[in-house]
């Protein structure tokens, strides 16, 4: 019995070392200061620095600038002739989650569902498994992604936003939950609606969240309801505490997407939107962004497109007229949501497949813009990530050319002012 609370107590003491030391560590990573020096700051927010500084302090950015003091314990980086700018948001994917835990097809409205319960960000990604390979974001300098639902239902559940790299699951999760997704018309390449989604029709999809977001506002006007996770989770909706997620392309489903908001008085983002310059003066007028899908590859292009269907073809420059007008665009890879289809489209390469919109109209500062702060602010965590400023999170991309170039390729990746990603 005294061998069994020594063994007990010994094991009890070594896992609290353990896990001591193992804060250490972590502590340590971030108690050095780091100054990134001699490079050209992009800083999105506030214009170009040329041959600046960028102080890294606890994960942190603590000053920016030309002339900045640097403490003599900071570990200096020397950055000159390269190109340092915020680290890269993809605002749509599906990374991480196992293909069979996208959807829960049974029921076609669950708001209740969490995609963070499913999300794995670890193994390899693109096999199959729903599992990521850090370093096929990383060294496309993305560090801050949104997971999504799946798109096979009307309701999938609530999507969140999370780091590409961290010392712990826990420390990846910037927000959640971050929106409530849903889906109006077809899949893409699946236009003849065989693609087993339920409701079938546009009227009984509308029909359903109409009457389920009425059952929340009764729910939400009682105080003695029993506890119900559904009508909670709806409730954040509109209450605008989080904003609806809507995946809508034709001008149908955008109009129904907006016919929504207006009557249950939510906040609303539009994905794919490949139809969204047909209403382009109402989405301004209502300041919705859009989040568009790969500039070579819009999210509604697919092998099946029915003649004389109301989807269009590709418009790479989409996203230029959108910018040009005022509305708020993000882009997003959709990651591996289209299965075969998407195996084109990932994160690693969103930076340059966006700077395809600068030959169709959208100005080089418009598309950083994009993939930076106006992503974090549509996500709603400007106030951590997307700009180069003084008491955000150190996410920090460093490029060896030009960011739009061809040409360029990632050199290092911080997030948290760790270094994540270091090109071979």
């Amino acid at each position: 019995m005294i061998n069994m609370i020594r063994y007990n107590f010994t094991r009890k003491y070594l896992i609290y070392l353990c896990a001591s030391f193992l804060l250490i560590i972590n502590h340590a990573l971030y108690a050095q200061a780091i100054a990134l020096k001699g490079g050209k700051i992009i800083t999105i927010s506030d214009g170009d620095i040329i041959n600046g500084t960028i102080l890294i302090d606890k994960g942190r950015i603590k000053a920016v600038g030309k002339n900045i003091k640097i403490p003599k314990e900071a570990e200096i980086i020397d950055i000159g002739g390269k190109i340092v700018m915020p680290g890269l948001i993809d605002a749509m994917t599906y990374y991480g989650i196992d293909p069979n835990d996208l959807n829960e097809t049974l029921k076609p409205i669950s708001p209740e569902l969490r995609i963070i319960e499913a999300y794995y960000p670890f193994g390899d990604f693109g096999d199959g498994s729903g599992e990521i390979r850090a370093n096929d974001l990383l060294s496309g300098g993305i560090t801050t992604i949104y997971i999504a639902p799946g798109d096979a239902t009307i309701l999938g559940g609530q999507g969140a936003v999370v780091q590409t790299a961290a010392p712990s699951f826990e420390a990846m999760i910037l927000k959640i939950p971050s929106a409530i997704d849903m889906t109006l018309g077809s899949k893409p390449g699946k236009l003849n609606r065989k693609d087993n989604r339920t409701p079938v029709t546009k009227m009984a999809a509308i029909s359903q969240l109409r009457e389920t977001f009425i059952k929340a506002q009764e729910y939400l006007s009682k105080n003695d309801n029993p506890r119900n996770l559904s009508m909670e989770s709806i409730g954040l909706m509109l209450n605008r505490k989080i904003p609806a997620r809507i995946q809508a392309n034709s001008p149908g489903d955008i109009r129904a997407s907006m016919n929504l908001a207006t009557e249950f008085k939510f906040d609303l983002i539009i994905d794919g939107g490949a139809s969204s310059d047909s209403y382009i003066d109402e989405i301004v007028k209502r300041k919705i962004p859009v989040i568009l899908g790969p500039v070579s590859h819009p999210y509604i292009s697919g092998d099946e497109i029915p003649e004389h269907s109301e989807y269009p073809s590709i418009d790479e420059g989409l996203a230029g007229r959108l910018d040009k007008a005022g509305v708020k665009v993000a882009f997003g890879s959709f990651s591996y949501g289209l299965g075969s289809l998407a195996k084109g489209i990932t994160g690693k390469w969103l930076l340059i497949d966006a700077a395809i919109s600068t030959g169709y109209g959208m100005s080089e500062k418009s598309v950083l813009r994009s993939l930076t702060l106006s992503a974090a602010e549509i996500l709603n965590i400007d106030d951590q990530v997307g700009s180069i400023e003084i008491g955000k999170k150190a996410d920090l991309v460093v490029l060896n050319g030009d960011p739009l170039s061809i040409k360029t390729w990632v050199d290092r990746v911080y997030i948290s002012g760790s270094l994540v990603y270091k090109k071979q």
